[in-house]
């Protein structure tokens, strides 16, 4: 019976110690070349919960209607692998529209040494506007982004 108890709890121990080993992770900080913060966190080969701010324009593809622009928010919860060219889509309320639109975005990433993260990210949707007339809109294209350099902090 104890030779069995033995290797059951050296497997128990060394289940219970991986998550501790594993560790939190490397924060960054930086700023977008728009002027917004951009915070992010690498471990394991991944980013995690980016988070930054682009400048965005969207403007009438079919005439009809005003331009806009101003800041949005890159960024996604959850993680991706770490990689030089990230290409993802979500569904997402943005700062121009009222309802989720799909966004589809885009994420380079360069290392510049061990504590330097640069890159360019680039935002791009769509949406509808009515127009007074009952069954007309106005066909709005947004596209936004921005380049950024981030420090990892101690």
């Amino acid at each position: 019976m104890k030779k069995t108890i033995t290797p059951l709890t050296v497997i128990a121990l060394l289940a219970l110690a991986a998550p501790a080993g594993a560790g939190k992770g490397v924060a960054y900080k930086g700023k977008t070349s728009s002027g917004h913060k951009v915070t992010f966190t690498v471990k394991n080969k991944r980013i995690h919960d980016l988070t930054a701010g682009i400048r965005m324009s969207c403007i009438p593809i079919q005439g009809g209607g005003t331009p806009t622009g101003g800041p949005e928010m890159f960024g996604f919860r959850g993680s991706l692998r770490l990689k030089p060219h990230l290409k993802y889509t979500f569904m997402a309320k943005p700062a121009f529209y009222y309802n989720e639109v799909t966004m589809n975005n885009e994420l380079w990433l360069n290392r510049r040494g061990k504590r330097t993260i640069t890159g360019r990210m680039r935002l791009q949707y769509s949406y509808l506007i009515p127009k007074y007339t009952p069954g007309t809109f106005s066909i709005y294209s947004c596209l936004g982004g921005a380049t950024f350099k981030a420090q990892a902090q101690a």
